[in-house]
């Protein structure tokens, strides 16, 4: 009888981070060597992730997309832009 692995469903992960942890870390490594501040872009960017990871824990999943929509109309592209009203309405009549 084989085992059912425990961590199926886990996000992928990179070293010691998240991929999305992992990718503002990335993006900050590249603006650090395009201005020429490595070391202090890097730091920042560990900094971040280190904030960035104690707001998730304490959110639901997908907390990120729902902000980005909520408040900068920013959506996935699994659905057609005019399946969902505009981020600016709050109310419906």
């Amino acid at each position: 009888m084989r085992e059912i692995p425990n961590y199926l469903d886990d996000p992928q992960q990179i070293l010691f981070w998240e991929f999305d942890e992992f990718i503002l870390l990335a993006i900050a490594f590249g603006v650090g060597i395009m201005v020429n501040y490595l070391g202090v872009l890097t730091v920042l960017g560990l900094v971040g992730i280190k904030f960035y990871r104690k707001i998730k824990d304490r959110q639901a999943n997908g907390f990120l997309l729902h902000a980005m929509y909520w408040y900068a109309g920013l959506s996935s592209s699994e659905t057609a832009p005019t399946s969902r009203p505009l981020s600016f309405i709050r109310r419906f009549f």
